[in-house]
């Protein structure tokens, strides 16, 4: 086992085009999916000869198996999941050989929108039944993927939390059995390019995907992050995997297994996308005192910024007014602004309050009018992408002291936010 104080890092050696099992050709190979325990490699085809759907432009998922004398079988497509839509393969349960597809089975729910489950009876698998997760079918979903527990699902979609393109998300099967909704993966990792194709490895916190949106080698790389706490909000800086696993051209569907052994797809060496298999090692890297060295001079500085904040201001409003007087306050609010721009690390809290008189729910209201009122000034002075440094909080007379004056205002609090 490994202990605590050491440090692991994966390191990708060699990679090839797969050879054996033979499932190259000069159709479009992607999607590989390994199940290990039932030595079954999955993957999804288009542009083929033999189409095993009705549309040799659709994806349709094929598969090769290995026998008991180690010897694979020639890969064929599994005909009864294979329609004249898009069939892909998004995951499979690897102690219950269950496949998980990109729902294009039954005609009620959007097509493509979400998952089926389908099982192997006899030799055959079953129809497969969409699976009841919460996927808000108004969002374009462009993939999926289920973890081998089948407890994770991760999603790349675009809605209105995206930075760009497509950005990922992950829903968790709750105690009940249900779907929980969507959490959006925070902007560390998601980028104003496309993600896709995410992968997680079994110890359910590195996350594989591929990008083009935070530079690399060429069309989409293959990205590493690692979950830093449970909330699935908080990730590494991404890692590009190199030179080793990422070519000029697209490289994704990236999968990993315990075996040492990596695949992915590629187009790399033709117009159409091939299967490619490469090994990993963990390494253990030196533990670089410098690290701890930098945290310390950035927590100096963080505490060198705070004691250098400006001072809090008020505003005054009028009695039962929302409105301020902006010619008076113009020059305090423009250094607030000012300030902002010039540290990145600094945010701005807006707090709303009222004198004791009239309703408390009334008051309350009134506060966040208040706030919101020179919130929305302090915004449309800032850059769009700094107004997520602008928080507004009603108070509403929950401060208000005997002093009707000072308790009718909107307080300008200086924050460091955690960047």
């Amino acid at each position: 086992s490994m202990s605590q104080d050491k440090k692991y890092e994966y390191e990708f050696s060699s990679i090839d085009i797969l050879k054996t099992p033979d499932v190259n050709d000069t159709s479009e190979e992607v999607y590989p999916l390994y199940n290990r325990t039932y030595d079954t490699l999955y993957f999804v085809r288009s542009h083929h000869l033999e189409i095993t759907g009705s549309n040799k432009d659709n994806f349709d998922i094929w598969f090769s198996a290995k026998n008991a004398g180690g010897v694979w079988s020639k890969a064929e497509g599994i005909k009864e999941l294979n329609n004249s839509h898009n069939n892909s393969i998004v995951g499979l349960g690897q102690v219950t050989n269950s496949l998980y597809l990109l729902n294009s089975y039954s005609s009620t729910v959007i097509r493509d929108q979400g998952i089926s489950v389908t099982n192997l009876r006899n030799g055959k698998w079953t129809k497969p039944e969409p699976i009841e997760a919460y996927i808000d079918t108004h969002n374009k979903v462009y993939s999926f993927f289920m973890n081998h527990t089948e407890d994770i699902i991760l999603i790349t979609m675009f809605n209105n939390l995206s930075e760009g393109h497509e950005d990922l998300f992950v829903s968790l099967k709750a105690e009940d059995g249900r779907w929980r909704d969507p959490i959006y993966l925070g902007h560390d990792i998601n980028s104003e390019g496309f993600e896709t194709s995410p992968f997680l490895a079994d110890d359910r916190k590195t996350l594989f995907y591929t990008s083009n949106g935070f530079g690399g080698l060429g069309d989409g790389d293959v990205f590493m992050t690692k979950r830093l706490d449970d909330s699935w909000t908080n990730w590494t800086e991404p890692k590009n995997l190199g030179t080793t696993v990422n070519s000029a051209k697209f490289d994704g569907y990236f999968s990993l297994y315990e075996n040492g052994t990596y695949l992915l797809a590629s187009n790399r060496l033709a117009e159409r996308a091939d299967i490619f298999k490469g090994k990993w090692s963990l390494v253990e890297v030196e533990e670089d005192k410098k690290d701890e060295e930098i945290v310390e001079v950035v927590e100096e500085a963080k505490e060198l910024l705070k004691e250098s904040l400006p001072d809090n201001f008020l505003i005054q409003f009028d009695f039962n007014s929302s409105k301020f007087d902006r010619k008076t306050y113009k020059d305090d609010l423009d250094k607030a602004v000012d300030f902002l721009l010039i540290n990145p690390n600094v945010g701005l809290v807006v707090e709303g309050n009222t004198d004791k008189k009239g309703d408390e729910l009334y008051n309350l209201i009134l506060s966040h009018k208040r706030a919101t009122e020179v919130a929305d000034y302090l915004k449309g002075k800032l850059p769009k992408s700094n107004n997520d440094k602008v928080f507004v909080q009603p108070n509403g007379e929950v401060k208000a002291s005997n002093d009707d004056n000072t308790s009718r205002a909107v307080e300008i609090k200086y924050i460091l936010l955690n960047k």
